[in-house]
């Protein structure tokens, strides 16, 4: 079972986790509106790698649309 604690050791963590993928996102977004989804969708997991997070592939899917599609 898992203490509370663990979760509150994990914060930290997990901040700097949505920090690096919000920076990858926001290259992105500035470079790649417009662009083919399966464009943007390489540049934003290339700029996770550069930025020291791992996107899972769903979420660079659905993000790499919105920001073809310039709704994100």
């Amino acid at each position: 079972m898992t203490d509370a604690s663990d979760y509150e050791r994990a914060i930290p963590w997990l901040r700097d986790q949505a920090m690096r993928y919000e920076k990858a996102l926001t290259e992105v977004r500035a470079t790649h509106v417009g662009r083919p989804a399966s464009e943007v969708k390489k540049a934003l997991l290339a700029a996770g790698e550069r930025n020291g997070v791992q996107i899972a592939n769903e979420v660079a899917q659905d993000a790499a649309e919105r920001i073809a599609d310039g709704t994100l």
